[in-house]
């Protein structure tokens, strides 16, 4: 599973604004993820940050730096359309490529290549499915030229740590290894090109792959459509009055007020302290509070084990929880057991 698509599922599952660090270690507990290099809590950090930038994005950043929640509102039908049709595409993508041969597809994966900055790219002379595919050249800001040296694996099973080593070995000095495949990769491929000590093998899967083609625009092209919206400020002004753009539910279905939510323990909490976040646990009423693996019978003594420059301090008031009835971080002390 892609790193948000993990986060997703672990904010759905929480219904709660959660740290980067915590989606990342409740991802690895749950094994829904594989780390793909050293610094995985920093990689669902950067990539989580990215994507709240786009419009259609599933994620919103949360109150407190470092968190991140899923969209409250709900997409409109329009964009359901375009997600289904986004879906469509990824899976239309993908069985263009398993059914293409070979050699094709290394000419893909240079045209690939080619289009995200790669100079100077060459198939190399066919011999099998074995070796090097593709070599080009990698402009890093005029700074320094990278070679990178691809093997495109045109697969419909997974590819194994085998070629993994294959490739590392076929490497001239000072390039970069690249495995691609529409498929996917083992674990124990996973592990071979992230194993310490020896030379990093990027890895490709099939949907790292679609979407490098959207981006890129190799074999997709961009349609695009008008379509009419009320301008609610316009007739705002117009009419002196707001409008509504929806239709009104009758008297019959008016709302009943919301029950409050049902929070059980253990709940994730938060606090802050010169500016740094603090991760931890509640596991009951009484203010029992695991933080860094280690127990504390009253949440002041969790929270002094942070602000050691604090004579006292109240954990009830430190420690926040994210409160769903009112939608904001609140004092733990809502919770204790009276």
């Amino acid at each position: 599973m892609q790193f948000k698509d993990a986060a997703f599922e672990i904010l759905k599952e929480t219904a709660e604004p959660l740290h980067y660090n915590t989606i990342t270690n409740m991802a690895l507990e749950k094994g829904i993820i594989t780390t793909m290099g050293l610094t995985p809590h920093q990689s669902m950090g950067a990539l989580l940050y990215t994507d709240t930038l786009k419009p259609n994005s599933r994620f919103r950043r949360g109150d407190i730096k470092g968190t991140f929640a899923l969209r409250e509102t709900a997409p409109s039908d329009i964009q359901v359309q375009i997600n289904s049709i986004d879906a469509k595409v990824c899976k239309t993508l993908v069985t263009i490529l398993l059914k293409m041969a070979p050699k094709k597809f290394e000419s893909l994966i240079q045209s690939l290549l080619n289009e995200m900055g790669i100079e100077h790219s060459v198939v190399t002379q066919y011999s099998g499915d074995g070796g090097i595919d593709v070599r080009g050249e990698l402009n890093a800001e005029n700074l320094s030229q990278i070679t990178v040296a691809v093997q495109a694996k045109r697969w419909k099973h997974n590819v194994g740590a085998k070629i993994v080593r294959e490739l590392r070995g076929s490497l001239k000095v000072h390039e970069h290894g690249i495995i691609i495949t529409p498929s996917n990769f083992t674990a124990s491929a996973i592990k071979e090109a992230n194993e310490a000590g020896k030379v990093h093998i990027s890895l490709i899967n099939g949907t790292a792959l679609v979407d490098l083609l959207i981006q890129h625009r190799v074999g997709v092209k961009p349609e695009e459509y008008t379509i009419p919206v009320i301008d609610e400020e316009y007739w705002t002004v117009i009419l002196g009055e707001a409008i509504e753009t929806t239709e009104k539910s009758s008297s019959k279905d008016t709302e009943k007020p919301k029950p409050k939510s049902i929070i059980e323990f253990p709940i994730s909490i938060q606090g802050k302290y010169k500016r740094e976040v603090y991760h931890g646990e509640l596991l009951d009423g009484d203010g029992t509070i695991r933080y860094q693996e280690k127990l504390y019978k009253t949440a002041s003594a969790a929270a002094k084990a942070i602000t050691t420059g604090w004579k006292s301090v109240d954990g009830w008031e430190f420690w926040r929880f994210y409160n769903p009835d009112k939608m904001e971080w609140t004092a733990i002390k809502y919770l204790k057991k009276r």
